[in-house]
C-alpha cells in the first residue's frame, strides 16, 4: 500500500512539472530584434521546452522607452526564470539598473560583448549575463572586401553609427581601417531623425558618394533601415546590409549571421540556465554561420553597374 501511494505521489509530482509554466521576459529595442526572438523560442521548442510563456518587453526604438522597461522590469523579476535580451544594447541597459543581479540574462546576438563590460571572459561569465556572441562588428573586415569586389568603382561611402556607444564605434573604426587597405574612404554619420536621412541620401552622389555600408547599432536595425533602404531605391543608391534578412526585404546586399539563427543559438544556452547550471558556468557561443544574398531584382531597381562575378560567391540569391 506503502508503494502504492509513493507512485502516484511520484506522478502526480512529475505531471505537475510538465504543466508548470515557464515565463521568461524578452526585452527587445525594437522589431529589428524579432528575427531573433522567433529563432529563440524555436530553439527551446526544439530542445523539448512546450510550456513556455513569453512576455515581451519591446522599446520601440527609443533609449528612453528601453531605460523605463528596464525599470518596469527590476521590479517584476520574481515572476521570470530568466530575461532574454534582444542584443549588447538591451543587456547594458538591464545591467545598468541592476536587472542582471536578480536574474539570468541570455543575450540572442551581440556584438562587442567586452566593450560593452557584459562579462570580462567569454569562458567564465562573471555578471549573471551569457548568451551568443555574433561577431557582427568584426564581419566588418569581410563585408568591405565583399563590396569593393561587389562595386570596384565606388571609391567613397558613408556608414550610420551611433557616438554615443563605444560598440558603434568599434564598428565604424574596423569599417574605415579596412576600408584603407582597398582604397576606399569611409565617413561615418549619424543622423537624428528621418529628415536629417533623407537630407543626408539625397545629396549622396553631388557629394561624391556611392553607397551606404550598414554597420551593427539598434537604431539602424529597428528604425533607420527601412527607411534607408526606401529613400536608398529613390535616389538609386547601393546599400550593403548586415544582416541576411533585409536582402530579402529589399536591401540589394547583405553579409552576416541570419538572426534567426542567432536566437536559436542562444535557447541552448538559455536551456542549460532553465536546467539548474548556473551562468558562470554557461559560457558564451559564437553563432558564425555568415550568409552572402543578393538580391536582384533590388539591383536591378537602382540601375548601378557591380561586377556579376560575385554572384558565383553568394549563399542565396533573390529574385
Amino acid at each position: 500500500m506503502f508503494r502504492i501511494i509513493i507512485l502516484i505521489f511520484l506522478i502526480f509530482t512529475v505531471s505537475c512539472e510538465k504543466r508548470e509554466e515557464i515565463n521568461i521576459a524578452v526585452f527587445i529595442s525594437g522589431d529589428g530584434r524579432l528575427e531573433k526572438v522567433g529563432g529563440f523560442i524555436k530553439g527551446l521548442k526544439d530542445l523539448g521546452i512546450k510550456n513556455i510563456k513569453i512576455d515581451l518587453y519591446k522599446g520601440n526604438n527609443s533609449l528612453k522607452s528601453l531605460e523605463d522597461l528596464a525599470q518596469n522590469l527590476n521590479l517584476k523579476t520574481k515572476r521570470y526564470r530568466l530575461i532574454a535580451a534582444g542584443g549588447s544594447l538591451e543587456a547594458y541597459i538591464l545591467k545598468k539598473h541592476g536587472v542582471n543581479e536578480k536574474i539570468p540574462v541570455v543575450i540572442l546576438g551581440g556584438t562587442s560583448i567586452l566593450s560593452w563590460g557584459l562579462t570580462d571572459s567569454f569562458s567564465r561569465p562573471s555578471e549573471n549575463i551569457t548568451g551568443v556572441n555574433n561577431l557582427n562588428a568584426e564581419l566588418m573586415e569581410k563585408r568591405i572586401e565583399l563590396f569593393t569586389y561587389m562595386f570596384p568603382d565606388v571609391r567613397k561611402v558613408i556608414i550610420f553609427c551611433s557616438p554615443k556607444f563605444e560598440a558603434s564605434r568599434k564598428a565604424a573604426r574596423i569599417t574605415i581601417k579596412t576600408a584603407k587597405k582597398f582604397n576606399l574612404k569611409v565617413v561615418p554619420l549619424y543622423v537624428k531623425d528621418v529628415k536629417e536621412l533623407e537630407f543626408v541620401m539625397s545629396h549622396m552622389k553631388e557629394d561624391g558618394y556611392g553607397a551606404v555600408i550598414m554597420t551593427p547599432c539598434y537604431y539602424t536595425e529597428n528604425f533607420l533601415t527601412h527607411y534607408i533602404l526606401h529613400y536608398a531605391n529613390f535616389y538609386k543608391v547601393p546599400v550593403f546590409c548586415h544582416s541576411p534578412e533585409f536582402a530579402k526585404e529589399g536591401c540589394p546586399v547583405a553579409y552576416g549571421t541570419p538572426a534567426f539563427e542567432q536566437g536559436y543559438t542562444a535557447a541552448h544556452v538559455a536551456y542549460k540556465i532553465l536546467k539548474g547550471i548556473p551562468v558562470e558556468n554557461v559560457p558564451f557561443v559564437r553563432a558564425y554561420s555568415p550568409k552572402f544574398i543578393l538580391n536582384l531584382s533590388a539591383l536591378k531597381e537602382l540601375y548601378v553597374q557591380y561586377n556579376e562575378r560575385i554572384l558565383v560567391y553568394a549563399d542565396e540569391v533573390v529574385k
